[in-house]
């Protein structure tokens, strides 16, 4: 992981649960709105994140906060989390996950310039950060579909793939999965825009992130769990990396493919919103066509795809062309944070903070203030690459750990025998994958059902490689005794 710029230390503090270093209660972190809030005063007083934990700042920043109406106790308790903040960052650093905040040169312009103050304060990213600024084609969709439409799905992604285009999706089982590995299965370009368990993800996902095929990002901590709000939430991300955003499947006027094309159509307007044309009639589709939406050209010719997405990056840049997306939002959003036309949250631009806090240290107690101390860096080319310290077991036990998660996402809930079946353990060795089970009940990462069945505790995500084939398992040679 990069040195950490130090606003993007402050925000991480101010705004992240920070969970891989102990928890801290919802109600103490800061809004996005609370959040928003503090940049614009911050602002007005030539102050930035940054002057929060620097030692000769900090004291009068808060009392003028305090004037502004913000609770001073609150903020200190927030920026004495440096303890926290060290062991998240090193429990990241560990998986590949880099931070990066809306305050940082690399954090996507795009996002900037289309959602503004609406852009996430941080994002969570594994993968080559600079495809972020590099657009692409997003793929939506509901979860629960036929296989022809699942078909339909992944040749857009080999066509996009195949003209160069990256795809932009959410991650989620049905349409988006399938956008995603028809993609990487042509060798494509993948950003996936992840709502819960960024950590999962990237575990479920080394073959394509190393390869570089595919960009794993996230506004929300690495180790958070599913919540509704949170996926729909990260629609607006989705479609704000795009180019152009083309709707596979929605149902009518509910589910978070429906709301989230309906906010781009009628609200947001960050890209032009297309529908599939071909195929089985879709009620969900005709309506958001009367909404706006455009109907989709249904490209077989890879060369004209190209040409396509072509015109409308032209025509977003050229201001005298009619625009198919307004790359602007409304003055403001919905839950009353005023919009302004341009923003950064570095208003003072300062390559070095001599007195910024070490990471570990706490911005209320004056006896730890002292120079910096730069972040771990790591020593390997990849971080993605099995450490070197880890035993063959444990490497052994991360390949299997990966096959089971994606045989529960790909056939539900199985019983131990059937699992061992698919991982071709012999009869008298079921007892090794037994015990490969627990080690997963214990972690968390899978749970144990009724009629000894057992399921992925994150069902809605799963790896975005090509599905799982008889080929896969049987690269698993089976358990012997020691």
């Amino acid at each position: 992981m990069t040195n950490l710029s130090a606003n993007t230390q402050a925000i991480l503090m101010l705004v992240s649960p920070l969970i891989a270093g102990g928890s801290t209660e919802r109600k103490l972190l800061l809004t996005h709105r609370e959040y928003t809030n503090l940049v614009k005063t911050l602002q007005q007083i030539d102050s930035q994140p940054a002057d929060l934990i620097d030692r000769e700042k900090i004291s009068d920043i808060l009392n003028t906060l305090e004037k502004h109406q913000f609770d001073q106790e609150r903020l200190s308790r927030l920026l004495g989390r440096g303890m926290q903040l060290g062991l998240a960052l090193e429990h990241w650093q560990q998986r590949s996950i880099q931070v990066i905040s809306r305050a940082d040169d690399m954090y996507p312009q795009r996002l900037k310039k289309t959602l503004q103050y609406l852009a996430p304060a941080l994002l969570y990213v594994c993968g080559d950060i600079a495809l972020l600024q590099k657009g692409g084609l997003a793929v939506v969709g509901s979860r629960h579909v036929d296989a022809d439409l699942l078909e339909y799905t992944r040749n857009v992604g080999e066509i996009a793939a195949s003209a160069d285009c990256t795809i932009v999706s959410g991650g989620a089982k049905g349409i988006d999965q399938a956008a995603m590995q028809g993609a990487t299965a042509a060798g494509g370009r993948v950003i996936g825009v992840i709502a819960n368990n960024l950590e999962t993800a990237v575990m479920r996902n080394r073959s394509d992130l190393l390869q570089g095929r595919l960009l794993l990002c996230s506004p929300f901590d690495p180790a958070v769990r599913f919540e509704v709000w949170r996926a729909m939430d990260r629609n607006k991300l989705i479609y704000a990396l795009s180019d152009i955003a083309l709707v596979v499947e929605s149902d009518v006027e509910k589910g978070g493919t429906w709301q989230g094309a309906v906010e781009q159509i009628q609200k947001l307007k960050v890209v032009p919103v297309y529908t599939r044309t071909s195929g089985p009639d879709s009620r969900g589709l005709a309506a958001l066509r009367r909404l706006g939406a455009h109907s989709w050209p249904e490209f077989d010719d890879i060369e004209d795809l190209r040409r396509f997405i072509h015109d409308i990056r032209k025509r977003d840049k050229n201001p005298d062309l009619p625009l198919f997306s307004q790359q602007t939002t409304p003055a403001i959003d919905s839950s009353g944070i005023v919009v302004d036309s341009a923003y950064t949250e570095a208003s003072i631009k300062s390559p070095e903070q001599p007195n910024t806090l070490t990471i570990g240290e706490s911005a209320t107690s004056p006896e730890s203030y002292g120079p910096p101390t730069p972040l771990p860096v790591s020593q390997e080319e990849s971080r993605l690459a099995p450490r070197q310290e880890q035993s063959w077991g444990d490497q052994l036990f991360a390949h299997v750990e990966e096959i089971i998660l994606q045989l529960l996402d790909e056939l539900g809930p199985l019983k131990l025998e059937e699992i061992a079946t698919y991982l071709k353990t012999t009869k008298g060795h079921r007892g090794q994958t037994a015990q490969w089970l627990k080690r997963m009940l214990d972690a968390g990462k899978i749970e144990k059902l009724p009629k000894s069945r057992y399921q992925g505790t994150e069902s809605n995500q799963m790896s975005f490689s090509r599905p799982l084939t008889e080929s896969d398992t049987s690269s698993i040679a089976p358990v012997t005794k020691q």
